[in-house]
């Protein structure tokens, strides 16, 4: 397929340029340098395409592209959106991410699935954001940290506070953030070496805002 696209590629709409390079696996910023486009043409390039590929599709298929339809929204209408849905639609959007989930191999298509992830606080996508904890992308392991807050199941805790060792100083600090609701005395411990030892100042902030968190739910 990605061969026959280039070989067309003088019969095919400029846009779809942009897309193609994202569906395989291009950030922005790459696409804007290949292209000679500011990022913010690639982006509009892109959204394009995806409202036009959504609709394509026939009534049927309908609610299997709502999840192209959320990615493709601004972060202030994802939002709302989602507040906007009924649980069940919420739970069809679950069930979804769960069959789709790893068809997606753009970073930024990624990021907004581990959001969408934390958002939707479905326990049956945790298997996701563990995988993603242990990703070269510091972004995914920031991200995943902070969904797993929103979860908010205990039996994440100790996920979470392996990632208090995480060599990013960003991921530690979701880390501490997402233990606030979930931590224990163990946590405390943990936390009590960070503040002390820790070279970012804001992650030692952060650590003994926890602590001080978790003291009052215990």
């Amino acid at each position: 397929m990605h061969e026959d696209f280039w070989k067309n590629i003088s019969n095919v709409d400029d846009h779809y340029i942009s897309y193609f390079l994202y569906k395989e696996g291009k950030s922005l910023e790459t696409i804007a340098i290949i292209r000679r486009m500011s990022k913010g043409e690639v982006e509009k390039d892109i959204i394009r395409c995806k409202i036009e590929q959504a609709n394509k599709q026939n009534k049927k298929e309908e609610k299997e592209d709502e999840l192209i339809k959320i990615i493709s929204l601004p972060k202030k209408e994802r939002l709302c959106y989602l507040n906007s849905m009924t649980d069940k639609e919420k739970e069809f959007l679950s069930k979804d991410i769960y069959k789709r989930y790893i068809k997606f191999k753009n970073p930024e298509d990624r990021i907004i699935l581990i959001w969408l992830i934390g958002e939707l606080k479905d326990e049956s996508l945790i298997p996701f954001l563990k995988m993603e904890l242990n990703s070269k992308n510091v972004n995914y392991r920031r991200l995943s940290c902070s969904a797993l807050g929103k979860i908010n199941k205990k039996e994440t805790k100790s996920l979470l506070e392996e990632k208090l060792k995480d060599e990013n100083s960003q991921v530690r600090q979701y880390a501490i953030k997402a233990l606030a609701s979930i931590g224990d005395n163990k946590t405390i411990e943990l936390l009590k070496k960070i503040v002390l030892n820790d070279e970012k100042e804001y992650v030692r902030r952060s650590a003994l805002d926890t602590i001080n968190e978790i003291k009052n739910n215990i």
